[in-house]
């Protein structure tokens, strides 16, 4: 057998030969293993190594504020990314201007009431795209509203605002007196904004029955306070009606006591100047 320099028979170093033996003895070291964390962004369990490895954003702070920046209540449904957040409106725009959202795509957000739509036909972003989400009339991507339908293009901008309609009790999930609140007009004024209670579900406890009872009685109270003031700006508007019906009457007796007064003069100064010059006459 031949050996080599500074190793043995077998081929193997004298070092190596040393680390077997010491790891025979004290066994294999220890293999880190990283903390696993829910990445913020899509929600995928991975490990704590600075990047998720599910949508690969980093966990560093200013990665975190520059996402949280973009996020807002529109939604990109995406099968490759279903977890990511809502951006903002802001955002939104961006992406469809540089065509990573079309009309075909699915979103959803304030002027959807959070329901799936189609990006073409969605109040206030079907425009972006050069038609009306309406019906369909061509116009600029920066219109404010449809030449042909009228339609507003105007969107909630505000990204804290996620445009869900009221929540309404439905049959048989509530007391038939708070159905009947309910299934009346809110208030009768324009822009008058009443908050309805969501009733809790047949079976429910009693300190959730007490708890449904007491957010009906505010709604019952808040619809009254609104009818209260509806009905005294109709009595103000009456008053005032009949109060510029009174000066519009004076006026008129006014108009005809200058008339009539002009009317009687008007003969007394002619015969005046007739009587006059027959004066002058019989002087001469």
């Amino acid at each position: 057998m031949t050996t080599t320099q500074g190793g043995s028979e077998s081929g193997v170093s004298v070092r190596e030969q040393a680390m077997l033996q010491a790891r025979a003895i004290a066994g294999d070291p220890p293999t880190p293993h990283l903390r696993a964390i829910v990445c913020p962004y899509c929600g995928t369990v991975t490990p704590d190594g600075g990047r998720c490895v599910g949508c690969s954003g980093r966990f560093d702070p200013l990665s975190r504020q520059a996402t949280q920046n973009q996020m807002g209540p529109w939604e990109i449904r995406d099968e490759r990314v279903p977890f990511r957040p809502g951006c903002s409106y802001a955002t939104l725009v961006r992406l469809i201007d540089q065509g990573t959202v079309s009309g075909e795509t699915v979103l959803r957000g304030p002027s959807t009431r959070q329901f799936w739509m189609l990006a073409k036909h969605t109040p206030g972003v079907g425009h972006r795209f050069g038609f009306c989400h309406n019906c369909g009339f061509q116009v600029k991507p920066d219109a404010f509203s449809c030449p042909s339908c009228e339609a507003s293009f105007e969107v909630e901008r505000d990204r804290q605002h996620m445009g869900l309609g009221p929540a309404r009790p439905l049959p048989g999930q509530g007391l038939p007196e708070v159905l009947a609140l309910h299934a009346e007009p809110a208030s009768p004024s324009r822009g008058a904004s009443i908050a309805t209670a969501s009733i809790s579900q047949t079976g429910i406890s009693r300190q959730e029955g007490a708890a449904a009872e007491s957010i009906d009685e505010d709604a019952r109270k808040r619809v009254e306070d609104s009818l209260r003031l509806v009905e005294l700006w109709r009595s103000k508007a009456s008053s005032d009606r009949h109060h510029a019906l009174a000066v519009m009457a004076i006026s008129i007796l006014i108009t005809l006591s200058a008339l009539g007064y002009i009317a009687l003069r008007s003969p007394i100064g002619a015969q005046n100047a007739e009587n006059a010059s027959k004066v002058s006459v019989q002087v001469e």
